[in-house]
């Protein structure tokens, strides 16, 4: 039976709780501003990762909306009344939700709870 390695990114987020969580509150002083420098590289590797998923996320949901990654030009669809129509329209609300979805995972990923 093969098993679900877990990925690169989960494998941080555990490492990283385990550091704040496990280590750091038993590190001697003197090595304490090390594991606090170790904690905060972990951190940013992390926020890169999750910048590069969140970037092709909405590469991807711009594609699929207007056939294109051009944020201005989706812009331009709304004001000519591409998706005036109700379905345009749901489908639209949808895709700027998984977009800001997508941005805040990078600038503020607690405020999606």
């Amino acid at each position: 039976m093969i098993r679900d390695l877990p990925d690169t990114q989960n494998l941080l987020e555990t490492a990283l709780a385990s550091l704040r969580a496990e280590l750091l509150p038993n590190l001697p002083d003197h090595a304490r501003y090390t594991g606090l420098m170790v904690a905060n590289a972990l951190t940013i590797v992390l926020r890169d990762l999750r910048a590069a998923e969140a970037r092709s996320h909405i590469t991807a949901t711009l594609t699929g909306l207007i056939g294109r990654d051009d944020a201005p030009a989706l812009c331009a669809a709304i004001d000519a009344g591409t998706f005036d129509a109700a379905a345009q329209d749901a489908t639209l609300r949808q895709a700027l939700l998984t977009i800001t979805r997508a941005r805040l995972s990078i600038s503020n990923p607690k405020a999606l709870g």
